[in-house]
């Protein structure tokens, strides 16, 4: 019997569907009832939550730089997540997988209710780029900007290890 997966992406939440092929119509009509729980529960545990994409970003400084909120990439932030643990969560998503200056990063940060100076910011950008966790260049502009390293996304695409 042939299995079919089917993944319901919904806000933060995840949820993926296992059925047999034959079973397929009844699971495919049940996707707007699972969606439908899913945005209530999501509205339900986000009420004043930190981590509620519904308010946009301001950028520090650059208002010629402005962060869309569709842009944000969705992380979930652990209590003892250091700084460091959060900026590598950040670019382990598609997020991370183009180039990204200084301020894009803080702004990330800010939005998730994360105030960090800009010195601390660019020093764990600097030494996670001399870990070889991230990549860092000059951009156009001359400005650093900074990618997920291959190594980074090796472990996010199945290569390994994705909690280190």
């Amino acid at each position: 019997m042939s299995l079919v997966k089917i993944r319901v992406k919904a806000g933060m939440n995840e949820v993926e569907i296992e059925s047999s092929i034959d079973s397929l119509p009844h699971v495919i009509d049940a996707i707007p009832s699972i969606l439908s729980k899913i945005q209530q529960h999501d509205a339900n545990n986000m009420q004043g939550n930190q981590y509620d994409n519904a308010y946009p970003v301001n950028p520090t400084n650059n208002q010629d730089h402005k962060v869309d909120v569709q842009d944000i990439p969705e992380i979930k932030i652990e209590k003892g997540d250091s700084l460091s643990d959060i900026i590598v969560k950040i670019f382990r998503t598609d997020w991370g997988r183009q180039a990204r200056r200084l301020a894009d990063v803080k702004n990330v940060l800010e939005h998730y209710g994360l105030s960090y100076p800009k010195q601390s910011v660019a020093v764990t950008l600097l030494r996670l780029a001399q870990s070889g966790r991230l990549r860092r260049f000059k951009g156009s502009d001359n400005e650093f900007v900074y990618t997920a390293s291959t190594e980074l996304l090796a472990r996010v695409d199945g290569g390994g290890d994705a909690s280190s």
